[in-house]
């Protein structure tokens, strides 16, 4: 069976609402009161998250407030990577709204059955059953399959609106792109683990997913996003990012005060 040729209602930018990626309050005031603990006060000493013991034991603050800003500053530094996540699926969800085509049912089938199969040998390497699985996260057992065939079909709708990306810009793989997928600490590392898929014989599945990632990285690039539905202006994702992915640094508000 030939494979099958997606297309897109519209190659333009995607706009989307990306939702910042929030940490609860009370997750960065532990984290404070654990830096103070271990940063600040003496052996023995138990550190208070007050403004009194705050301006009497540090030099850089006077009050709960100006630490917790240091403290939120400093986590949702790390916390870029699942704030760059989270615009992906966002942005990745709004592209395939643009599928022309249906996922052949063939195909959608021997997914679902792949990603049942490997739900099933996850759940069993754990020592449980899928009631068990079920029960531990308080659904039922049909939910537990309901749920991974939702997220495998919007998963092949999030592929096929890539590869239709792809095939419309008439992308072409360099070598950088392939890299780009490759794990390795250099170069020269990411050259012998390449020839080696190619001599495995892995090189075609290879080949597709750089190119979906290469369509991934430039659809990233030109969105167009908002933090929150009222926002008056949209970002370019690509012109942004440093500013996107540092919270704190776009909207200053969630610093200063407290949820």
């Amino acid at each position: 069976m030939a494979k099958p040729r997606f297309t897109l209602t519209s190659y333009d930018p995607v706009y989307v609402v990306c939702e910042e990626v929030r940490i609860p309050e009370d997750i960065i005031r532990q984290t404070a009161l654990r830096w103070l603990q271990l940063n600040v006060a003496k052996e023995g000493q138990q550190a208070k998250l007050t403004d009194k013991w705050i301006a009497e034991h540090t030099d850089d603050f006077k009050t709960v407030d100006e630490l917790l800003i240091f403290i939120r500053y400093n986590m949702y530094k790390d916390n870029r990577e699942v704030q760059e996540l989270a615009d992906q699926d966002a942005i990745c969800r709004e592209l395939a709204t643009r599928l022309v085509e249906d996922i052949p049912e063939d195909v959608l089938e021997e997914a679902i059955y792949a990603a049942n199969y490997r739900l099933e040998d996850m759940i069993m390497r754990q020592g449980m059953s899928v009631e068990q699985f079920a029960k531990q996260r308080g659904i039922s057992e049909e939910q537990v399959y309901a749920d991974v065939r939702e997220r495998t079909i919007e998963s092949l709708k999030e592929d096929s609106a890539l590869e239709a990306y792809a095939a419309h810009a008439g992308m072409t793989l360099e070598a950088e792109d392939f890299y780009a997928i490759i794990p390795g600490d250099n170069i020269q590392e990411k050259a012998e683990k390449r020839r080696q898929i190619e001599l495995d014989g892995r090189l075609a599945q290879m080949e597709e997913y750089a190119l979906k990632t290469k369509a991934l990285k430039e659809v990233m690039e030109n969105a167009m996003i908002k933090r929150k539905k009222t926002d008056t202006e949209w970002l370019r994702y690509g012109d942004t990012s440093a500013d996107v992915l540092d919270a704190n640094k776009k909207f200053p508000e969630a610093f200063t005060t407290i949820g």
